[in-house]
């Protein structure tokens, strides 16, 4: 297939993304999920009030020809004292997972904006026991601050799981503040999956690079 890339820019503002999928509750996500528009460019909007709802669109492929992941995010509103190595303080004001294997029971690497972890941490998720975390951010982003990631999903699922993965069936994105009844706010841009011959994607993870707003 070819290769994956979202944008936002096709959808209105003020919709929910009708391309992705809920998983949970759909008035919830609704509600979470916004897309939002700055300077002509649109992109994934998400403010959750004591809410917890994923969403997540479905792309398959061999994580061997795709393995690099690349995104913009920003987190600007963290839930305090969020701990993601807890199930009793599990939230982040902004996650993006890539999904493997099967589609009933996948194994998931989730990479976190952390309130309080620091980056790089890796662990295993204390609520599925086919996922892995790897902390790539913590703390708030400074106002219209972008953070782009680079990430090669293929390496991490080999080093964190032991063994090669199965097909990628799909992305998801989350920002939850239920276990610390908060706010979490957040945005998520310019998603895509390139081959891991793209040059200057030498290392399984590059700097997080600040983006003025565009």
């Amino acid at each position: 297939m070819a290769p994956f890339q979202e944008t936002f820019q096709q959808y209105p503002a003020g919709v929910f993304p009708s391309g992705w999928k809920v998983r949970g509750s759909e008035a919830t996500a609704q509600a979470v999920y916004r897309i939002a528009e700055e300077d002509g460019n649109r992109f994934l909007h998400a403010y959750a009030n004591n809410q917890d709802v994923q969403i997540g669109i479905e792309h398959v492929c061999e994580p061997q020809d795709y393995p690099i992941l690349r995104w913009r995010w920003r987190a600007t509103k963290l839930p305090p004292g969020a701990d993601e190595r807890a199930k009793k303080t599990n939230d982040s004001a902004a996650a993006v997972y890539v999904i493997f294997d099967s589609r009933l029971m996948p194994r998931v690497i989730k990479y976190v904006w952390s309130s309080t972890l620091a980056v790089g941490t890796r662990f295993d998720s204390p609520v599925y026991w086919r996922a892995k975390v790897v902390v790539l951010q913590r703390g708030p982003a400074e106002p219209g601050e972008w953070r782009q990631e680079t990430i090669n999903f293929y390496q991490d699922y080999k080093d964190l799981f032991g063994f090669e993965p199965g097909k990628v069936r799909g992305i998801a994105v989350l920002s939850d503040s239920d276990t610390m009844v908060s706010v979490s706010e957040a945005a998520y841009d310019d998603f895509m999956l390139l081959p891991g011959k793209t040059p200057s994607l030498l290392s399984p993870h590059t700097a997080p690079v600040r983006l003025s707003r565009r």
